[in-house]
């Protein structure tokens, strides 16, 4: 499942940057998956890797919101408790969450987001 989620964000990432070079260097991916050994992960946690951290981030305002964050998930795939954790502050803090779970999907969830007024 892991596997169709990487794929899945991948193809969005590339559709992206071209759809919106302008907004391209905005979009962004923390590596916080894969594995590490306990020294790399030590490091990265005290550098701020939180566990939850949604997939993908659009650091640009748009429709009364800060910013957008984008949790990729396969068909079947749900949000672990620290994804769910992540998804309540941020929408407290007043940024959009999005579970998204197709390529298409993910085209009308941009377009929407950065055409609002």
């Amino acid at each position: 499942m892991r596997h169709e989620e990487e794929s899945l964000q991948i193809n969005c990432v590339k559709w992206f940057s071209l759809q919106y070079p302008a907004y391209s260097t905005l979009l962004h991916h923390s590596p916080n998956g894969g594995r590490r050994n306990i020294r790399e992960a030590t490091r990265f946690k005290a550098m701020g890797t939180r566990a939850g951290f949604p997939d993908l981030a659009l650091l640009v305002p748009k429709g009364g919101y800060h910013g957008l964050f984008i949790e990729m998930k396969a068909a079947k795939g749900r949000q672990s408790p620290e994804q769910k954790v992540f998804e309540k502050a941020l929408t407290a803090e007043g940024y959009k969450y999005i579970v998204v779970r197709s390529f298409a999907e993910f085209m009308a969830i941009i377009n929407s987001y950065l055409n609002e007024i």
